[in-house]
């Protein structure tokens, strides 16, 4: 399969705040948790109305570091890294603060990117570490009391894993990786099952399928991220667009220009918005069209659109 190229028509960007990184919807998707304080040594979480209008509040303590947030399933609490290397949560009605894994073991490796896992109490998460073959990263699922609350999820140097996103069946994982070694800018979607290999969600050309920070659609039918695509060599500061790719990897679409360069997404759970932010952009919204959303009568062939797998 080929990537065709499209003259395509671009959603706009609302900035809705100076900084932002790693946006995530409330359940409800009335509000937006992202990472801020980004020019501070430790980063916090913060949450703001998803209609912006409003100065977000920090809702972390200063003495740690926060970042990378994700709202566990029709709870009240966000898991998001602490310091870089392990996985905590915060109620935000009462502002406690605990370990998500109490029973992690001390030589654990430093976890990163957690992702919830849809009616349950669980995330995904990166383990990152140094191997004989360079950096490496490895996808595990943590629920905490389960019988095995540590199962891993890809082998290194099969794939190397970058940041996850569950399926809204919680049966599939996309993730940004490669295939031997670790090429974050290079970074491909990838998908896996419990109990099976991890494949690639596109064919052709890596560069021509480049793709970051995956994050599944609430129907299940796209996979939206952010790519450097068509570059044919990109590197960390290659400008970055959103594009919408479908679960089945057939068809991929450019919905933004490079202009704005976010490096995160997430959807809204009425399917109706995506968030998205990075270092430097600050945090925007945009209104998805109609393809994109729950149950559209439209076809795929009309309307938005740059590039498909044919």
């Amino acid at each position: 399969m080929s990537l065709s190229q499209k003259e395509s028509r671009s959603v706009s960007i609302r900035k809705i705040w100076k900084e932002g990184a790693w946006p995530c919807f409330s359940p409800d998707g009335r509000q937006l948790v992202f990472t801020g304080l980004m020019d501070r040594p430790n980063n916090g979480l913060m949450i703001m109305p998803a209609e912006g209008g409003e100065k977000p509040q920090v809702i972390t303590p200063p003495h740690i570091n926060a970042k990378r947030p994700a709202w566990l399933s029709a709870s009240t609490q966000i898991a998001f890294n602490r310091d870089q290397n392990r996985i905590w949560t915060i109620d935000v009605a009462t502002g406690r603060l605990e370990p998500f894994l109490p029973e992690s073991p001390s030589e654990a490796p430093p976890y990163v990117h957690p992702c919830a896992y849809p009616n349950e109490r669980a995330v995904v998460v990166v383990a990152l570490f140094d191997s004989a073959n360079g950096r490496a990263g490895v996808l595990y699922k943590l629920t905490p009391g389960a019988v095995a609350p540590v199962m891993q999820l890809t082998s290194f140097p099969e794939v190397c894993a970058g940041r996850p996103g569950v399926s809204p069946d919680g049966k599939k994982v996309v993730f940004a990786g490669n295939a031997g070694g670790f090429a974050q800018s290079a970074n491909q979607l990838w998908v896996v099952t419990q109990n099976a290999k991890p494949r690639r969600l596109e064919q052709g050309e890596p560069a021509l399928a480049q793709g970051r920070a995956p994050r599944w659609s609430p129907d299940g039918k796209w996979i939206a991220c952010t790519s450097t695509r068509p570059s044919p060599n990109p590197i960390e500061t290659t400008h970055k667009a959103i594009w919408i790719i479908s679960a089945d990897g057939d068809e991929a679409y450019r919905l933004t220009d490079h202009s704005f360069n976010p490096l995160h997404v997430a959807w809204s759970p009425d399917q109706k918005r995506l968030a998205c932010g990075g270092f430097g952009c600050g945090l925007g919204i945009l209104d998805l069209p109609e393809r994109f959303q729950f149950a559209s009568p439209r076809s795929r062939s009309d309307e938005l659109g740059e590039g498909a797998h044919r």
